[in-house]
């Protein structure tokens, strides 16, 4: 009696964790995001006697919202261009801010052969051996000339903990694309893929 007793303490305690950790876990997640870009002007407005809460990260939304359709016009493209070309030219500061262009570029970017937007397969270890990765490129470069073919740059996560992995560069051939949306490959991975999208 007394072991059914415990066994069920212990089946709701572990269900009463399954919903309680994804959602406190998610929450928290999502405050540290936000008390920090509520800070970047947050801090500046609090200094002015402006203190309410999450008007900081309400103006900063705003600012990137009105700096992308001012660049989205006609005059607003050439001012940005000029403004990319003064940057290119700054010493020290150049270095600096063409490597952030292109990396946000990678990650914000849209299109089909954007950065981490197609998920693949690709052949590693023995043969028949296949990986899950994010095709990072498909341009032209020197590993293509040397190999003698065109080449696609694929990116591939570490099960469960996928901010460290390798890269590899796979002739395009041997490519072979996935369907399943970046996303649906992240939480594969992510649980060692026991979460496997449906086909």
């Amino acid at each position: 009696m007394a072991t059914g007793f415990w066994a069920r303490v212990r089946r709701y305690y572990l269900a009463g964790l399954l919903v309680l950790a994804p959602t406190a876990l998610t929450l928290w997640v999502a405050w540290i995001f936000f008390t920090f870009f509520d800070g970047i002007l947050g801090g500046e407005l609090r200094a002015r006697g402006i203190s309410v809460f999450g008007l900081g990260f309400v103006l900063l939304n705003l600012i990137v919202l009105v700096l992308g359709a001012l660049t989205a016009n006609f005059l607003g493209k050439r001012l940005f261009v000029v403004w990319d070309r003064l940057m290119h030219r700054v010493p020290l500061v150049n270095k600096v801010y063409s490597t952030l262009r292109q990396i946000a570029e990678i990650f914000l970017g849209s299109g089909e052969d954007a950065a981490f937007r197609r998920v693949a397969l690709v052949e590693y270890g023995s043969p028949g051996t296949h990986m899950v990765g994010f095709v990072t490129s498909t341009a032209a470069s020197e590993a293509g000339t040397v190999l003698g073919a065109k080449v696609c740059h694929v990116f591939v996560p570490s099960a469960v903990n996928p901010t460290t992995g390798f890269l590899l560069v796979v002739p395009e051939e041997k490519v072979r694309y996935l369907e399943m949306t970046p996303e649906q490959a992240m939480r594969m991975i992510v649980s060692a893929g026991s979460i496997v999208p449906a086909k």
